[in-house]
């Protein structure tokens, strides 16, 4: 089977004369313009050396003005999961909710590193695929729709998205591929090596590996719940007061110089405030509020769901240490078909080859491959009200993902438990906008919405 590939498909014809003009303009006369025109007469080799003594000095943020377009084509989801966790990017993968992916093939280790031990971990590996993707196929076969059958598929199946970035946060996503968290994975040092190998021609002032010496995270371990199936939340921490916080930075924001002592004369009076920060196209008096949530048990499939919310402090443990295949969403689709002891046949077959490969020696790194999309990690993060909205205004919608619109649903319940003067506002788009955005894919139920939102949950 080919390896998989990245590869830059577009980055600024012009890069050097613009992050040249970033790095002349703090210190040169004239108009943004006549300096980035001065900088296009000038020799490449010129503004490359500008650049690395700008560079040199620590001022890496004239990079940020370089923009890169890259092509992630059949690598491993673990490579789109580890990518997707890189907050300042921006990403558009296939979706395996809507795409069959029985013909997608799976990425295999390096199995010649392994020496005489080789042939038989690829035999067992390959024979192992084969029944995964198999079983997928007969769930597709059963009517079980394609988010629900994916939860079987290992986590080697191929990927295949884009990728935008900045050029500061390239060497960033680079440096932790080839020497930080990633160092350890062979697939994703490979990437990172092809993309530093792309930059020495297309943009060589880049500096890659400039610390070689990465210290790695400790990876952390979260409890994890027993039972299956449980759209299990808890609210571990937030403010005491936040609809007192937010009302009074909306007085601050207002110009209001008696913000520090303003007080709602009643709940209606809050509720109005907040009701107009929620309308309003600028709601940082939201981000006020944080609050420290723990997902006890989320898919890894689900887990993409939440990471790409990029205004939050997520944590995610290291799925090495920490996924147990005894531990795995079953979907009510399985349930309704009767197919609970097939479904879990899956998992207990998965669970005695990855017993046999290791016992053989495959390695922890590249054991990542064998895990299940359907098999569950504890999830920690910390949003502010303002995320939080967003957050639950598209995951609690019924045309969500059904594990996420779960816990986004669970979710809302505490917050509304605990803190029913704010998050009674908080609802799907219909309920906090009073329009549907999903255009002909919408549930046609809006008003049946609205009101089950508009009491306790």
């Amino acid at each position: 089977m080919k390896e998989g590939t990245v590869k830059i498909i577009y980055h600024n014809d012009n890069a050097e004369s613009i992050i040249s003009s970033a790095g002349r303009i703090s210190t040169t006369k004239g108009t943004a313009d006549e300096i980035y025109a001065g900088a296009l007469e000038k020799d490449r080799e010129e503004n490359i050396r500008l650049i690395g003594k700008i560079i040199s000095s620590g001022h890496t943020s004239v990079l940020e003005h370089c923009s890169l377009n890259l092509s992630f084509n059949n690598v491993s989801v673990y490579v789109e999961q580890f990518m997707i966790e890189f907050r300042l990017a921006s990403f558009t993968v296939k979706s395996r909710r809507y795409v069959d992916f029985s013909g997608m093939g799976y990425v295999m280790p390096d199995f010649s590193s392994y020496g005489s031990r080789g042939e038989m971990l690829k035999t067992v590996y390959q024979k192992h695929m084969e029944f995964l993707f198999s079983a997928y196929d007969t769930l597709l076969e059963k009517d079980i729709p394609k988010e629900d059958a994916r939860f079987v598929l290992p986590y080697s199946f191929r990927s295949n998205f884009y990728c935008t970035l900045n050029a500061r946060e390239l060497i960033r996503v680079v440096d932790e591929m080839v020497w930080g968290r990633g160092k350890d994975y062979p697939e994703l040092v490979r990437l990172g090596q092809s993309l530093i190998e792309q930059c020495s021609s297309l943009l060589p002032f880049l500096e890659f590996g400039k610390n070689k010496s990465l210290r790695k995270e400790q990876e952390a371990v979260l409890p994890v719940s027993a039972d299956t199936n449980q759209a299990e939340v808890s609210l571990l921490a937030g403010p005491e007061d936040p609809e007192t916080m937010i009302c009074r930075a909306a007085k601050l924001s207002a110009g209001d110089p008696s913000w520090q002592s303003f007080t709602a004369a009643d709940r209606q009076e809050q509720q109005s405030i907040i009701r107009d920060i929620l309308n309003s196209s600028r709601k940082r008096e939201l981000e006020q509020a944080q609050f420290t949530i723990l997902f006890h048990q989320v898919s890894l499939a689900g887990v993409t769901h939440l990471v790409r919310h990029r205004m939050q402090s997520i944590l995610v443990p290291s799925y090495i240490r920490i996924c147990d295949y005894g531990k795995y969403v079953i979907p009510e689709s399985i349930k309704k078909a009767g197919l609970q002891d097939t479904y879990r046949d899956i998992f207990v077959q998965a669970a005695e080859t990855a017993r046999q490969l290791k016992e053989l020696g495959l390695s922890d790194f590249d054991g990542v491959y064998l895990l299940l999309a359907g098999m569950t990690v504890p999830v920690l993060t910390t949003m502010n009200a303002n995320e939080l909205s967003t957050f639950i205004r598209l995951r609690s919608c019924s045309r969500a993902q059904w594990e996420i619109r779960a816990h986004a649903r669970t979710l809302l319940k505490l917050l509304r438990e605990r803190y029913p003067v704010l998050f009674s506002l908080y609802g799907p788009s219909c309920f906090m906008t009073g329009v549907c955005p999903e255009g002909r894919m919408s549930c046609g139920q809006m008003s049946k919405i609205k009101q089950e939102f508009s009491v306790k949950l």
